[in-house]
């Protein structure tokens, strides 16, 4: 089992890397539920603007 974990003498290289990779994959996720976030309140606020330049638009 240690020379499992000790990789033939690679093993700060490797476990490294694999943490590097762990990280990212964790992160992957929460950003792109912040990229939705931001892109339905654009959406939203597009919308907004819309309704009012039609709403004012309609008064002239």
């Amino acid at each position: 089992m240690s020379d499992f974990f000790h990789m033939g003498g690679y093993a700060a290289y490797i476990w490294s890397v694999m943490g590097v990779a762990l990280f990212f994959m964790l992160l992957e996720p929460f950003l792109l539920v912040l990229k939705r976030r931001s892109i339905l309140q654009e959406i939203k606020r597009n919308k907004r603007l819309e309704e009012r330049r039609a709403r004012d638009k309609g008064k002239t």
